[in-house]
C-alpha cells in the first residue's frame, strides 16, 4: 500500500492527477490519495493517524505549496488562517519545525519520500519562486538529517519549462479575486468544455500550471514518472 500525503497538487480534481496515473500502472498495489485542497502541513498532522492506521509500506509526501503562498505576504497568510480554521498564520519558520516532526510522525512507515515543490506560476525569477526555493531548500535538508528519500519535482519541472514553445504572458498574483479567477476558469473550461488542463494553461501562456499553481497533464507526468520509478526500484 502506497500513501500519497499532500494537498491539491496531489488531490488532483483541481489538475490532473499522478496519482490515479500510478494506479493504473500498479493495478494490484493499493494507493491511498491523501491530498486535500488548500491543505497546509499543520493540516496533513490533524488527519495522520488514520493514515498510519493503514500501515502503508510506502509514504509518498508533497507539502508545502500552501504554507509558502500563505507566508508569502500578510493578506495571503490572513486569508489561509481565516478560510482554513487555522491556529496561527502559516510561516516558513513553523513550516521547518513541523515538516521534521511529520517525518518522525511517519516512521513505522518502512520507506518515505518527500517531494520538492512545484513552481508558483512560471517565472523562475520572480519573488513566489525565490520564496518556494527558501522551502525547498528545508525539504531537501529534512530528507538529508531523516536519512529519507528526495524525488526532484521542483529541478524537473523547470527542465521542462525550458521547453516553453510559446512566451510566458503573466505572473503568479497573490490576490483572491485574480486567484479565484484562474482557478475556476480553468475548471470550468476542463469540466464544462471539456478543453485539457494543458491547452487551458496554453490559452493563458501557460506551459505546466494551467492557473500558475496546479498541475497540467504534461507536469502531472513528470511526477507521475519520478514516483513510478521510485515505487519500481523500491
Amino acid at each position: 500500500m502506497i500513501a500519497c500525503i499532500g494537498d491539491s497538487l496531489t488531490h488532483g480534481n483541481i489538475g490532473d492527477c499522478w496519482v490515479e496515473s500510478l494506479r493504473q500502472e500498479f493495478p494490484k498495489d493499493i494507493f491511498l490519495n491523501e491530498g486535500i485542497n488548500g491543505d497546509v502541513v499543520w493540516q496533513v498532522h490533524q488527519r495522520i493517524e488514520p493514515i498510519l492506521k493503514c500501515k502503508p509500506d510506502i509514504a509518498i509526501i508533497m507539502i508545502g505549496s500552501n504554507d509558502a503562498m500563505a507566508s508569502f505576504n500578510k493578506n495571503s497568510g490572513e486569508r489561509y488562517k481565516r478560510n482554513n480554521s487555522l491556529p496561527e498564520v502559516p510561516t516558513f519558520e513553523n513550516y521547518q519545525k513541523l515538516l521534521s516532526k511529520l517525518i518522525d510522525h511517519l516512521s513505522a512507515i518502512p520507506k518515505i519520500v518527500l517531494c520538492t515543490l512545484p513552481p508558483i506560476g512560471e517565472h523562475q525569477d520572480s519573488s513566489i519562486n525565490q520564496h518556494i526555493n527558501t522551502f525547498n531548500d528545508c525539504i531537501k535538508l529534512t530528507a538529508l538529517e531523516k536519512n529519507i528519500s528526495l524525488l526532484p519535482v521542483s529541478d524537473s519541472l523547470w527542465d521542462e519549462l525550458d521547453k516553453r514553445l510559446y512566451p510566458l504572458r503573466s505572473d503568479y498574483n497573490p490576490n483572491t479575486l485574480p486567484i479565484l479567477r484562474r482557478i475556476y476558469g480553468g475548471v470550468i473550461h476542463h469540466y464544462i468544455f471539456k478543453k485539457s488542463w494543458d491547452k487551458v494553461a496554453e490559452s493563458k501562456g501557460q506551459w505546466l500550471l494551467f492557473d500558475q499553481i496546479h498541475l497540467g497533464e504534461r507536469a502531472a507526468k513528470i511526477i507521475y514518472k519520478l514516483t513510478k520509478n521510485y515505487i519500481s526500484s523500491s
